[in-house]
């Protein structure tokens, strides 16, 4: 893919953010070792065609890959994601080691003279950033776990890509800044790590864009019961939720419908 200027139109692609364990606390010499074989792996996972084709930025402990749609997502997938986890495997008895976390979404990205941006980034760096994408890594027995968005989950279950398995993937919440969303996880031939991961962090709530989190619940004497509403009749008995966004019903304690 190449250069692109601020006002060249969004191009829809798809997001990878790989990000590398334990980064920080090696040495200059050993991480700039392990920033030379991140590239490496990658390149040989992707294979020299693919990889031409995709846009790579670096991000110090890891690579943002831009994936133009002229490269199947099953040979991400179904092949270069699996050929990735398989030669981090073949690394463990090397050094330095090398364990990523990988996120994935897909959207339109903004190429402009400093890089790439815009909210399909912006998404793919918070699932990376997430708290269930580390705690799986952390107890994975491999060295790769991957975090795709809801989004891309669902084209890839609905689309059937080879080579990919939707059944594989668990849901779990990201809470990162201001990200609240769903992401589905997968730890290659881990399964069993990936449902505990999904069962420690996942509410089984559907999140609907715009919802407050929280919430009201009246009860009006024998007649009304409502949650997340301003009804009552009667004697009113009001709840508010933990987060306190509500003010000032509370001291409503008799009176007519509101």
């Amino acid at each position: 893919m190449t250069p692109r200027t601020a006002t060249e139109a969004p191009r829809h692609a798809l997001v990878l953010v790989t990000d590398v364990e334990a980064f920080s606390p090696r040495s200059d010499v050993e991480q700039m070792r392990v920033r030379e074989d991140l590239y490496r792996e990658l390149r040989a996972a992707f294979g020299p065609q693919a990889w031409r084709a995709c846009r790579c930025e670096d991000r110090g402990d890891g690579v943002l890959v831009v994936v133009p749609p002229g490269v199947p997502k099953a040979a991400v997938f179904g092949e270069a994601l699996p050929a990735l986890d398989a030669a981090l495997a073949c690394r463990r008895r090397g050094d330095p080691t090398l364990r990523l976390r990988v996120a994935a979404h897909a959207g339109d990205v903004r190429f402009d003279g400093h890089g790439m941006g815009g909210h399909a980034v912006n998404h793919a760096f918070r699932l990376a950033q997430s708290e269930p994408l580390r705690a799986a890594l952390a107890r994975a027995r491999g060295d790769s776990a991957l975090l795709v968005s809801d989004a891309l989950h669902e084209t890839l279950a609905h689309d059937g890509h080879p080579g990919v398995d939707p059944a594989a993937f668990h849901p779990v919440d990201v809470e990162v800044k201001e990200t609240r969303a769903r992401g589905w996880l997968h730890v290659p031939d881990d399964d069993a790590t990936a449902r505990q991961i999904s069962a420690a962090h996942h509410t089984g709530r559907e999140r609907r864009p715009g919802r407050t989190e929280g919430g009201v619940s009246l009860n009006a004497g024998r007649d009304l019961s409502l949650t997340d509403a301003t009804v009552a009749n009667g004697d009113v008995n009001v709840t508010a939720s933990q987060r306190g966004w509500w003010r000032g019903a509370a001291q409503r304690r008799r009176g007519g419908t509101r």
